[in-house]
């Protein structure tokens, strides 16, 4: 058997020597280490909780831990201390307790019961173990892991939307790269016809017309293609929205187109300003008013009625008119891709395939009523939008 004083008989060591060198070890420990009596009550201490606390013996020897506990820690702390001197359990928590210069530490705290040869508690010894740090870089390891969830449901949100445009993008270039190529093809042919022949003269009264049918025609595809380019390439950004500019920016474009049909707008604004992609409520009301116009009644001209509202979750914009209608049997298609009722009115057929798209794109709708004969009625359900620019 080794023996604790080599040379020295250890029955010689007295109980206050022994004493004063096991104090001198646990002062020495990094922890704080405690003693208390079956009751729970406090009758030891190593010099670090003076140390950390700046209390002393007797202002802590009977409720130490209720002076330095933390005031959220509280209640939970002496629950499960009360219960662990109530079954003997072994004590394990985690708390904060305050430091004489009045801040917080996070530190673990356990302890085991002593007990005689009859199993009876005699004594409960424990300690408090510093845990700040590790507290700190778990924290900042879940504020990461936030971070990081948060950039990846961004990321995927971008890969998603990203996906859809490219697919937009990939079926209107197939489908656009057809539609270019007969307006081109009656352009070379109609330009042919001009060109001075032996045989007979051009009539060019008649050439003409066609040859302006057939730019407009080109026109109609370049400014489709813009249009999607322009959603590829500003999904994300948000700008205040002034209605009434916005609508007065359109009639100007529109104003030959209004003027020669002697087309109303009626106004009913509830709501002038909000926050939206502007080339988005631009694309909608552009391509809503010209729709009206172009598929007026041949028999009067357009009216016009443009509305807004507001709810908590969106902004509604109506556009109604009093132009043809549409059939029952049209309006389950009228939003596919190509889709158009009369085919004598110029258009790719891609206007309010594109509308839906935006609008579902940030989690709106669009819906429409209609009667023959009497008018349509479009209705945007617009999702409200946080600002990210101006």
């Amino acid at each position: 058997m080794t023996e604790i004083y080599p040379g020295k008989d250890a029955s010689n060591i007295s109980l206050k020597q022994l004493a004063k060198e096991f104090k001198f070890v646990i002062d020495l420990m990094p922890q704080m280490v405690w003693a208390t009596q079956p009751d729970g009550y406090h009758d030891f201490y190593n010099q670090r909780w003076y140390e950390f606390t700046g209390l002393s013996f007797e202002e802590t020897k009977d409720k130490g831990w209720s002076l330095v506990l933390h005031p959220d820690d509280y209640e939970r702390a002496w629950e499960v201390w009360q219960k662990s001197l109530d079954t003997g359990a072994p004590y394990e928590i985690e708390y904060r307790m305050r430091k004489y210069d009045g801040t917080y530490t996070w530190f673990l705290a356990r302890a085991q019961p002593l007990r005689d040869e009859n199993g009876k508690i005699v004594k409960w010894f424990g300690t408090c173990t510093d845990i700040q740090e590790q507290k700190e870089t778990l924290e900042e390891l879940e504020r990461t892991k936030e971070e990081l969830h948060k950039a990846n449901k961004d990321l995927s949100h971008s890969v998603d939307d990203l996906s859809k445009i490219n697919l937009e993008l990939d079926n209107f270039v197939y489908s656009a790269s057809h539609d270019l190529k007969a307006p081109l093809n009656n352009l070379e042919g109609l330009i042919a016809l001009l060109q001075p022949s032996e045989k007979e003269e051009s009539n060019q009264k008649e050439i003409l017309p066609l040859i302006g049918k057939s730019v407009s025609r080109f026109k109609e595809v370049v400014n489709d293609m813009t249009l999607i380019a322009q959603t590829a390439k500003d999904t994300y950004n948000i700008h205040n929205i002034d209605f009434p500019v916005l609508l007065g920016e359109i009639k100007s474009d529109l104003n030959h187109l209004i003027n020669s049909t002697e087309t109303v707008l009626k106004l009913n604004l509830q709501v002038k300003h909000f926050q939206y992609p502007r080339k988005d409520i631009r694309s909608i009301l552009f391509n809503l008013i010209s729709n009206a116009i172009k598929y007026r009644h041949p028999d009067r001209p357009p009216k016009i009625k443009i509305s807004t509202k507001i709810t908590l979750e969106e902004i509604i914009l109506v556009v109604e008119d009093n132009g043809c209608g549409i059939e029952d049997k049209y309006l389950s298609a009228l939003f596919d891709k190509y889709f158009r009722i009369n085919t004598t009115v110029e258009g790719s057929g891609l206007g309010l395939f594109i509308i839906k798209q935006m609008v579902g794109n940030r989690g709106g709708r669009i819906e429409v009523t209609s009667k023959p004969g009497e008018g349509s009625r479009f209705s945007v359900f617009l999702k409200i939008q946080k600002s990210t620019s101006n």
